[in-house]
């Protein structure tokens, strides 16, 4: 049994932005002010870490009822933004070949582990027809700590199919090093691909368990994630 556990920003797809101008004018609508996450970072953060940051650069109150307000803006947003064109818009390569490819396989399950509002990683994948293949995951919502969603991961996992897997049958892929850092404490393997912000040699630095320029060799992917 394999348990696949998926980022989506840089790793499934690259949303041309969309997620940073939704963020942004929702922060702008509600607080009235403009461009906070100008110099922000966003990539591996969760949902809830990346509104508490900009309300300390906002100097605006972090607390719950703020964060509600700011999800339910950002997504209205974000519906608007997602079918927008952008040059960099696009599935990462080698995606949508790889995901038919492993629904083949019933002991490989796929699921998400996201910093996204769980709504949020619906509407981006559904932009790009990918939301099917997954049927589980853990979210930004979940948690605001990305180490922490590991666990919301498994559980679900475990009610969803009555299996509880080993740690070292779970993977964790993603493309930045806090996607990586993620399986560590968990004892869990970690893929790191190099589709995102940082290079290979950028993520080889981690320690990965294993590395890929991008997906496109999928009989690669599958040498790894079988034998491992």
């Amino acid at each position: 049994m394999k348990v696949l556990l998926f980022d989506i920003d840089g790793t499934l797809i690259n949303s041309g932005g969309a997620g940073h101008r939704a963020m942004t004018k929702a922060f702008e609508a509600i607080f009235h002010v403009p461009d906070v996450l100008k110099n922000a970072t966003l990539s591996g953060m969760t949902d809830k870490i990346i509104f508490k940051n900009a309300c300390a650069t906002g100097k605006i109150t972090y607390n719950s009822n703020n964060l509600e307000m700011f999800r339910a803006v950002y997504l209205e947003y974000l519906r608007e933004e997602m079918p927008r064109s952008h040059p960099d818009k696009a599935i990462c390569p080698g995606v949508d070949v790889l995901l038919k490819k492993l629904v083949q396989y019933p002991d490989i399950h796929l699921g998400l582990l996201t910093g996204n509002f769980a709504e949020g990683a619906r509407i981006k994948l559904d932009q790009f027809n990918l939301s099917g293949y997954f049927s589980f995951g853990a979210f930004g919502d979940d948690n605001h700590d990305r180490n922490l969603l590991y666990n919301y991961a498994v559980k679900r996992f475990e009610k969803k199919t009555g299996k509880r897997p080993q740690n070292d049958q779970v993977w964790i892929i993603g493309d930045t090093p806090r996607d990586i850092a993620c399986a560590r404490p968990h004892n869990a393997l970690s893929l790191a691909v190099a589709t995102g912000e940082y290079s290979r040699e950028q993520l080889s630095r981690e320690a990965p368990h294993f590395i890929m320029d991008n997906f496109s060799n999928v009989d690669e992917f599958l040498n790894i994630v079988l034998n491992n």
